[in-house]
């Protein structure tokens, strides 16, 4: 009888692979985990890969082995890899066992693994309606004073600003409900 494993959330993000980790990973998921990452660095090419173990409370060796494996693999691919979310349980019981990831750098949060990776995390302001005729200038590759060459940009807007504007009661009201809400903005640099 075989046993379903676990789909592992794999995220590609441009041009970096994100997994977080959540749960026991059992030998089969470890396999399983190995397996796609690698195969989704291979398929993207991808210039990072950020392994979050924000949601893992324990970690034995077992999984302090896979990890060190992953991130050996993808180093031998050309891809480095950053640990981020690791609690200060985790980070000692690390250093008791004596484990040394050498192939493997770690950041604090998930935000600064980003920034490591070279993509800037930041909150914009609401923008108004004048400024949507803009929006298609977004994903231009044209140099910002802070982009490098290939730099871009990406847009994520709060539901008010998605809205039809039929539903809009008046412009005063829906410029109110956007200036409340703030929208994220990832940005490489």
């Amino acid at each position: 009888m075989t046993m379903e494993l676990k789909r592992l959330p794999i995220i590609n993000l441009w041009d970096r692979i994100l997994v977080p980790i959540q749960g026991d990973v059992t030998d089969d998921l470890a396999e399983q985990l190995n397996t796609e990452v690698l195969r989704a660095i291979h398929e993207s090419g991808a210039k990072g890969l950020v392994i979050d173990l924000t949601a893992v409370w324990i970690m034995d060796s077992h999984l302090c082995a896979v990890l060190s494996n992953l991130a050996s693999a993808a180093r031998l691919m050309g891809t480095p890899t950053i640990l981020s979310g690791l609690s200060p349980e985790i980070a000692m019981t690390l250093q008791a066992m004596g484990v040394e990831l050498e192939a493997v750098r770690t950041a604090l949060t998930l935000e600064q693994a980003l920034t490591m990776l070279g993509l800037e995390v930041r909150r914009a302001e609401a923008r108004d309606e004048d400024d949507d005729e803009d929006d298609d200038d977004l994903f231009d590759d044209e140099d910002d004073e802070d982009d490098d060459e290939d730099g871009w940009e990406a847009d994520d807007r709060s539901d008010a600003r998605r809205a039809a504007p039929a539903a809009r009661t008046s412009r005063s009201a829906a410029s109110s409900e956007r200036r409340q809400g703030s929208q994220s903005r990832l940005r490489r640099r």
